[in-house]
């Protein structure tokens, strides 16, 4: 379940100069504490993307920089979720709601707060399904006029005869492909993505081309980091019980990183908890037994 949403501009001190927020009417979360934000800056420093996990929600948050008016800013972008929400279906639409609150970047906070309450809805209440036809269909439509403002009048013809077959079935391959990412069907969402793939290359979606390279790579390497992160837990496990606690607490560890790669929340926060509490319990034994 979706919580709600957040808009943070850092400026070139690092201090929060605007902040807006967007909360679900049936969120049991009806505001980000000031040490919740700042583990979510502080996990910035050195990742765009960062998964963090509360006792009682996950924030999954985009970082984007930009320099504006010869100074430099930090945006950072997020949405709140229940702890058993999977995050990877939201990576897409959080990167582009960031993009486009940061156009509304010159606002006030108060105008901000209308932007993120327009724009909440628009990304985050179909995760699985983020391309927006509306925005694809103007972004074609555009292309049109400019091919026959610069007298391509063959070219736009040509453009238009595109547009009436292939963005449908575009929108179609999509949504088969985000359904067969979610539903662990590996194999058919990398076809479907590379079929989608196709169809934006055809229209000249630049954009949307790169955005499904990303998708098939993500449909590729899934099953194999499935995969060791079974075997990881499984030498964790065999490790207990051979009180190998020191290898234990590195599978878990592992097993853990792999599973935030996989933007898997719910067994990224386990695996953590279990690393971290080994790594204290080693500590100690060790402090004792000496």
């Amino acid at each position: 379940m979706v919580y709600g949403s957040f808009f943070l501009i850092l400026n070139p001190n690092a201090k929060i100069e605007k902040k807006t927020f967007f909360f679900e009417t049936s969120s049991p979360i009806k505001t980000l504490e000031e040490n919740v934000l700042l583990r979510i800056r502080m996990g910035h420093s050195d990742k765009n993307y960062v998964l963090n996990y509360f006792p009682e929600f996950q924030v999954y948050s985009f970082k984007s920089e930009m320099r504006d008016k010869g100074r430099n800013f930090v945006f950072i972008g997020g949405i709140i979720l229940d702890k058993e929400e999977n995050s990877v279906f939201h990576k897409d639409a959080l990167k582009s709601f960031v993009m486009k609150m940061i156009e509304d970047r010159d606002k006030s906070e108060k105008e901000l707060t209308n932007s993120i309450i327009e724009f909440h809805p628009i990304y985050f209440e179909r995760p699985n399904i983020i391309l927006d036809e509306k925005e694809v269909e103007k972004r074609l439509s555009e292309r049109v006029k400019s091919l026959n403002v610069d007298g391509k009048f063959d070219e736009a013809n040509e453009f238009l005869a595109k547009m009436k077959k292939i963005p449908k079935k575009l929108y179609k391959t999509h949504e088969i492909a985000e359904r067969a990412l979610r539903n662990g069907d590996y194999e058919k969402a990398k076809k479907e993505f590379q079929n989608a793939k196709k169809f934006a290359s055809d229209l000249g979606e630049k954009d949307l081309v790169s955005m499904y390279k990303g998708k098939i790579q993500l449909a590729k390497k899934t099953p194999d980091l499935l995969k060791k992160r079974e075997s990881l837990v499984d030498q964790a496990v065999t490790a207990l019980k051979k009180g190998s606690f020191d290898k234990a607490q590195r599978a878990f560890k592992k097993a853990g990183d792999i599973s935030e790669e996989l933007m898997d929340s719910r067994h990224a926060e386990e695996y953590s908890l279990k690393a971290k509490a080994l790594a204290e319990y080693t500590l100690v034994d060790k402090k004792y037994s000496k």
